[in-house]
């Protein structure tokens, strides 16, 4: 039999049990409920026949309270005839509660007959107080009747609470019963079970571990590196089944580690070989990495360099365009030279013309001068001539004397002033000429630095034709220095890339000469673990 059908099996008888167990206590349950249900009714009928008996004392109390009523007195009468129906209506209503409630059929048939009684009594009391509220004398006479009808409900309340009492007594020890039987059952019931279990848990065990114990046996050898021992006999269910599948297990190890055995001696040579070539390798890298850095240190230095001929590059194309515009501002002032030179010339042309007219208007002033000397001249002579006259003449020609006198004075300064004249115009004539000489030779200089100048805008648009020209040359080779610079700055990337791809594969290598020399340990540890196995 397989281990599943036991253990289904188990599972069954312990479901099968459970079941019983369950359903006794069901049993158990509802006979005890039963039980309750009963003894709790028959305690409400007591209770409520114990208070039809109270209001059966309490009506025979009203009917002396109204026998006790003075005639005229209304509230007395009130209170009594209020009580009488409140007792009344109690008594009535629990009498038929208890007729309506289930209880045994004595009990019940007895609490039916209670009831007529119940309504002669009630009736009884009510002409009794009918008539002592209205005055009658006769409510004495039925006072008779009406005690009669007291002592026979009385008599048979009294039967009745026997009845329900025993009806009650009999509820409890029927519950107890119930009670005692449930719990024999049960334990009966679970003693089974118990027993059952443990023989059912026993033989299952006996089946799973004795097997099991051989399999624990033989994964033990196993893990010790015995692969020879048999497990023997075996059994047909699922433990079995391990069994044969270990069995096979431990046949597929031996081939495995035999073949292992032979793969380790391959991979020992291999792994010690690998290492002895990665070691090589890690040589060569180093050498290779240690090129790469020297040739990234070259070119940071010719990038150094190359930055620096760009800064001056930058510098000289802005030297170049400041010349270039100097030159420009240089032109536009020799232009102004030459223009300030040009009105120059022109004004001093100009004073040199007025001042040879000059020259010729003191030419004609000389002769004006000439002319009044010769006139003073001839007037002195006349004013002589005329005081000589004057002399001869005496007394009469003194007066003409005179003036002859004042003629010839005036005649002496006129010719003073001419002479004074005379030499003043020589003087601004000698001027004039020396002036005319000078403004001569400083139209001479103004013309020749008005050539000097044309010359220098000349050579100064040349000067600025050939900045422009240079600053263009020199943009052109910063163009190319930037280009030059990006193209160093690419190259010493991919140069410090290539630096770094060695350093990497250096790291790997070395990783790779420790992995190789960790497979070979790993190769000897595996030699040296697969000789601990016995195939």
């Amino acid at each position: 039999m397989k281990i599943r059908t036991k253990v289904i099996g188990s599972g069954l008888v312990s479901l099968s049990f459970a079941l019983l167990l369950g359903g006794i206590g069901l049993w158990g349950y509802h006979s005890m409920t039963e039980a309750l249900v009963q003894n709790e009714t028959s305690i409400s009928a007591m209770r409520k026949h114990m208070e039809a008996d109270m209001m059966h004392d309490a009506i025979r109390a009203d009917v002396l309270a109204a026998l006790l009523v003075a005639p005229g007195d209304t509230q007395a009468a009130k209170e009594v005839t209020e009580a009488f129906d409140e007792h009344t209506q109690r008594m009535r209503k629990v009498i038929a509660e208890n007729a309506e409630a289930k209880l045994p059929g004595d009990v019940a048939k007895a609490i039916g007959e209670l009831k007529p009684q119940v309504e002669t009594y009630i009736d009884k009391a009510k002409q009794i107080i009918g008539k002592a509220l209205n005055g009658a004398q006769d409510g004495q006479a039925l006072r008779a009747e009406f005690d009669g009808a007291f002592s026979a409900l009385e008599e048979r309340n009294e039967a009745v609470s026997e009845l329900i009492e025993n009806q009650a007594q009999s509820s409890r020890e029927h519950q107890d019963h119930s009670i005692h039987t449930s719990e024999r059952w049960l334990i009966a019931t679970l003693l089974a079970t118990c027993v059952a279990l443990a023989l059912l848990s026993w033989s299952l065990l006996k089946a799973v571990l004795t097997p099991l114990n051989k399999i624990i046996l033989n994964a033990q050898a196993m893990s010790q590196g015995d692969l020879q021992r048999s497990m023997g006999a075996q059994s047909k269910d699922e433990l079995g089944q391990l069994q044969g599948v270990i069995e096979q297990m431990q046949t597929n190890l031996r081939q495995m580690i035999a073949t292992i055995r032979g793969q380790s001696d391959e991979l020992h040579g291999t792994s010690r070989h690998l290492g002895d070539t990665a070691r090589q390798i890690v040589s060569s890298a180093d050498q290779q990495a240690q090129s790469a850095t020297s040739m990234a240190a070259s070119m940071e230095q010719m990038m150094a360099n190359i930055s620096q001929i760009h800064q001056h590059a930058d510098s000289a194309r802005t030297i170049s365009a400041q010349s270039e515009h100097l030159a420009s501002s240089g032109g536009q002032v020799i232009l102004g030279v030459v223009e300030g030179m040009n009105r120059i010339a022109e004004v001093v042309n100009q004073s040199s013309s007025k001042i040879t007219a000059l020259d010729a208007s003191s030419e004609d002033i000389h002769s004006i001068i000439q002319v009044i000397k010769s006139i003073a001249e001839q007037t002195n002579l006349l004013a002589l001539n005329a005081a000589i006259e004057a002399a001869r003449a005496g007394e009469a020609g003194r007066g003409f004397a005179v003036v002859a006198d004042e003629v010839r004075n005036l005649a002496a300064r006129t010719t003073q002033s001419t002479q004074e004249i005379t030499a003043m115009i020589e003087r601004i004539q000698s001027s004039a000429r020396d002036a005319v000489a000078n403004m001569q030779a400083c139209v001479s200089r103004v013309d020749e630095g008005v050539n000097l100048a044309q010359q220098a805008g000349v050579s100064i648009s040349e000067i600025r034709t050939g900045a422009r020209h240079a600053a263009e040359v020199v943009e052109e080779i910063s163009q190319t220095i930037a280009e030059q610079s990006k193209a160093s700055d690419e190259m010493a990337q991919r140069v410090e890339s290539i630096a770094e791809q060695s350093r990497e594969n250096t790291r790997s290598i070395h990783n790779l000469t420790q992995t190789a020399d960790q497979l070979n340990n790993a190769a000897g540890s595996m030699q040296a673990s697969v000789q601990q196995f016995k195939v």
